[in-house]
């Protein structure tokens, strides 16, 4: 059995397999006119002839007698016109078929990969923990050149492992009515390492993954990948991240959408009826991709909203505006309020899932009264699900102020967290060594160290002890 890649390494990889995916589905939009979209009407107008033929043969079987069409001398006619019609689409077709086949085949290879890489690494909380709060580490600073188009390669891979992990919490408060999907959730076993501790039975997880989760990711991995077609890149016109006003914006979505739809339609493809045991299942998670990548727009769909509560948040942890306060990735909590308020996302999921992010995002920096201290220390946010959602699961990295490194990891209650003015009060310092020793403000930037001062493997080194400060 091979060893499993560090996060870092994992992380890296993961992002040149989804940048060649995006390769493939650039050169997708460039030949859709020439073969996909010709397969797509061949083959459109070969289901529209045989559900004519269908229709008629129902008349003729309940009635006896072939039905009068319009503007035809007799039905036979018609059939054998209809006959010419479809062979005559099957024939042009033989010629393209197998190299849309072939583009399906090799398009869904790709998208599973990607799709369990991600779920292997977000099933369990502590992976995902690492997972998600390494990509906001990795993230450009708000400065660099680069960090629009970084952050928007990076984006769906950090919205599928959310959407993972929102799909779960959301099954453990039974909150999600899909039979489909609650019908394969795992029972719980005892570990066979720590009796104590429990895990999902492994081969109903196996089917768990398989048949829910892949459809589910490969949704959040591919819901804005119209974004590459050509009708997006004339109005894109060589700025991906430009402002736009709003009838253009409108105009721009519309267009995403249709071709996202048309992506999974004519790039991946419906499964194949044929010499295929399957079928039925592959139908079923076919559908539900389906059901997701058409109601992620609408506000009050709880399946839609999947994915769509994820995708508001990551644009404010992995934002693709060109101006950009890191500071504004603390207010994202305040706007999914908003947003509930507003009718813009579902409420019950997003109640669950601000309880799972809380107010401090993974990857992103604190300061905080150590209790064994009694000092401002600096921390990183490493946990989902914290007691409260005004508490912040952190990786300490100083000790009196001095670097410091161990395997702690320490949940934070906001009456410590120096951004709290009741916390500064109670503390031993005053207003003006707080003003002194915080010019820049209560929250700071792990990135800026990330890949310079921060020692990786000893970083992401924990016990599954926290402590309480």
């Amino acid at each position: 059995m091979s060893q499993a890649l560090f996060i870092t390494d994992l992380l890296k990889e993961l992002r040149s397999q989804y940048l060649d995916f995006l390769e493939d589905a650039i050169k997708f939009f460039k030949e859709y006119d020439g073969l996909y979209g010709v397969y797509a009407k061949k083959t459109a107008k070969i289901d529209e002839v045989d559900e004519q033929l269908a229709t008629i043969n129902n008349y003729k079987e309940k009635h006896g007698v072939y039905p009068n069409i319009k503007d035809q001398p007799d039905c036979e006619t018609y059939i054998n016109e209809l006959m010419k019609v479809r062979e005559k689409n099957e024939f042009d077709l033989r010629e393209i078929k197998p190299k849309v086949i072939k583009g399906f085949e090799q398009r869904r290879k790709m998208l599973d990969k990607i799709a369990s890489t991600i779920i292997n690494a977000t099933i369990k909380e502590k992976d995902a923990n690492k997972y998600l709060a390494t990509i906001i580490l990795r993230a450009p600073l708000e400065s660099d050149h680069t960090r629009c188009p970084n952050n928007e390669k990076n984006k769906p891979l950090y919205i599928a492992g959310m959407v993972i992990r929102l799909l779960m919490k959301l099954l453990d408060e039974d909150l999600i009515d899909n039979e489909y999907i609650v019908s394969r959730k795992p029972i719980m076993i005892p570990a066979e390492d720590n009796p104590k501790q429990l895990e999902p039975e492994p081969m109903m997880l196996k089917e768990f993954k398989n048949s829910v989760l892949i459809p589910i990711v490969q949704a959040a991995l591919i819901h804005h990948i119209g974004s590459y077609s050509l009708d997006a890149e004339r109005i894109f016109r060589g700025n991906r991240y430009r402002l736009l006003d709003e009838p253009t914006r409108k105009k721009l979505v519309k267009i995403i959408y249709d071709n996202t739809l048309n992506y999974f339609e004519y790039g991946l493809g419906r499964p194949n009826e044929e010499d295929n045991e399957s079928f039925a299942e592959d139908m079923v998670k076919f559908e539900l991709t389906e059901d997701l990548l058409k109601h992620f727009t609408n506000s009050q769909h709880p399946m839609g909203n999947l994915i769509r509560i994820p995708m508001i948040y990551s644009s404010f942890m992995l934002s693709t505006k060109p101006k950009h306060e890191y500071l504004l990735m603390y207010k994202a909590y305040d706007i999914l309020n908003s947003g509930i308020e507003k009718g813009v996302i579902y409420q019950p999921y997003s109640e669950e899932f601000k309880k799972m992010v809380g107010r401090y995002p993974l990857g992103t920096g604190v300061f905080f009264i150590s209790k064994e201290t009694h000092v401002p220390e600096r921390g990183v946010v490493i946990g989902l699900n914290p007691t409260k959602p005004s508490n912040a699961i952190v990786k300490q990295l100083t000790r009196r102020q001095l670097q410091f490194d161990d395997h702690t990891q320490v949940e934070v209650s906001r009456e410590y967290l120096v951004n709290n003015e009741v916390a500064r009060k109670n503390s031993d310092f005053g207003p003006e060594y707080y003003s002194k020793q915080f010019p820049q403000g209560y929250f700071w930037n792990p990135a800026a160290l990330w890949e310079r001062d921060i020692h990786h493997v000893r970083f992401w080194r924990r016990d599954n002890q926290v402590k309480q400060n």
